[in-house]
């Protein structure tokens, strides 16, 4: 546990800012990435044409996928430093404010590209969503100083839940911009979505970063912060046994968060290629599911708390298993909305879950640099998946059956989640809680 977290207990008010910072926040993901944003870039700011990278030219699809695959990359660099040296320095709120202004910054700079911008919208991309990702280093850092240790899967999932009310009432906001459809010539008005998103997430913020507290004490390390932290996380490496339990943990959800950020990231993608669904019909999925997910994410922190872990997450990989199969069949709109109804039920589920779990398995006085480490996980993962979806997609399309290579895709992506389910069997929840504890009481 941080030093001074016992004598200075969490207060309801911080409870609430903490669960506030995910309803500001989903406005982001739910319309920048996913119910807009994807088929805006692909679309509108990119369209047919494609873009040249780095000597590369690439189609809208894969263009996509490579943006979002190198703002992860670089989270992934950045992301275990920034959890050291948010322990060691006292100043996580800091931190996660300048990671939102930058963040709120780019997605405002997306609303005034015009169509075609090309490579101007893939980097204000990848900064936006860099920054997104890396905000999270330091929200998920403050939960386990919150609450008890067995109540960390009802914040979790409290957060969670209110996220999804947040990306809804959002949603909500956005629906008049939303364009007819997105032909050039017809969406570029709808720009004015980003300003929205960017509002959002500016306004719900501020409570979070006014009301949250550092209860770690600053003090500078000798060498510096940066150095004191490639130490740590050296050091971290080296004792890699002592961690079994969380490094097999890492690496199942180093897979399945691949394969659930992947498909939040093309799901626009998939529905308006492969089904026809028009920008309105996007909007109401994802009005839909967030109405789901809600109550869902709450739910099963509730289970988590019951359970554990490691059973929580087994659960919701078999589901997102049958929610890539019934993607990849459907033909029509209609029996895609059931497939979407259990992927709603369990998106927040999974990620509430995961970030219980390892704030349940780390040390308390180290959370932030295992919070770190589960974003290096994660966000590693997430380098590949994106790429590699955008390239399949492309590159197996068969002439005559559109959207063909999408749905290879998608099976591609979702084998991630069979065998995350095997690696999970092997996690030691309980021997890794245990020594958690006895390494809090030693320090």
């Amino acid at each position: 546990m941080a030093e001074g977290s016992e004598a200075e207990p969490a207060s309801r008010r911080e409870r609430v800012a903490w669960c506030l910072f995910d309803f500001a926040n989903s406005a982001f993901p739910t319309i920048a990435l996913t119910a807009f944003g994807g088929m805006y870039f692909v679309g509108v700011l990119v369209g047919e044409r494609g873009v040249d990278i780095a000597g590369m030219h690439l189609g809208p699809s894969a263009a996509w996928g490579i943006a979002l695959s190198l703002s992860m990359a670089l989270v992934t660099l950045t992301s275990p430093i920034m959890g050291a040296i948010a322990d060691r320095s006292g100043r996580k709120r800091l931190l996660m404010g300048v990671y939102v202004a930058i963040c709120v910054a780019a997605t405002a700079g997306l609303g005034v590209l015009p169509p075609g911008s090309g490579v101007a919208a893939f980097v204000l991309y990848v900064v936006a969503n860099f920054a997104f990702e890396g905000a999270y280093v330091f929200y998920n850092a403050f939960l386990p100083e919150l609450t008890t240790p067995d109540r960390i899967g009802r914040l979790s999932g409290q957060g969670w839940a209110l996220g999804y009310v947040g990306g809804l009432l959002a949603l909500i906001v956005c629906l008049p911009l939303t364009p007819a459809d997105y032909a050039p010539e017809h969406a570029g008005a709808a720009s004015a979505i980003y300003f929205v998103v960017a509002g959002w997430y500016l306004v719900f913020s501020v409570p979070s970063l006014l009301w949250l507290r550092d209860r770690a004490r600053p003090g500078r390390p000798e060498g510096g912060y940066v150095r004191s932290a490639f130490s740590e996380l050296a050091q971290t490496l080296r004792n890699a046994r002592a961690y079994r339990p969380i490094l097999v943990f890492l690496a199942a959800y180093f897979l399945y968060n691949d394969g659930i950020t992947t498909v939040i990231e093309f799901v626009s993608v998939f529905t308006g290629e492969v089904l026809a669904f028009t920008p309105g019909d996007n909007v109401l999925l994802f009005l839909v599911l967030n109405v789901i997910a809600a109550p869902a994410a709450l739910f099963f922190g509730h289970v988590l708390d019951r359970v554990g872990g490691r059973r929580t997450i087994r659960v919701t990989l078999v589901l997102w298993m049958a929610v890539v199969a019934g993607a990849a069949l459907v033909t029509t709109k209609a029996p895609f909305w059931g497939v979407a109804v259990v992927a709603a039920i369990v998106i927040g589920a999974t990620q509430s879950s995961s970030r219980a779990l390892m704030a349940r398995l780390a040390p308390r006085h180290r959370v932030g640099e295992f919070m770190g480490l589960l974003a290096l996980s994660g966000k590693a993962s997430a380098v590949f998946g994106p790429a590699l979806y955008g390239a399949v997609a492309e590159s197996a399309e068969v002439p005559g059956s559109p959207g063909s290579g999408h749905r290879i895709a998608i099976l591609v992506i979702g084998s991630f989640f069979l065998v995350a389910f095997l690696i999970m069997g092997r996690v030691d929840e309980a021997g890794a809680v245990r020594r958690a504890r006895e390494e809090e009481a030693e320090a």
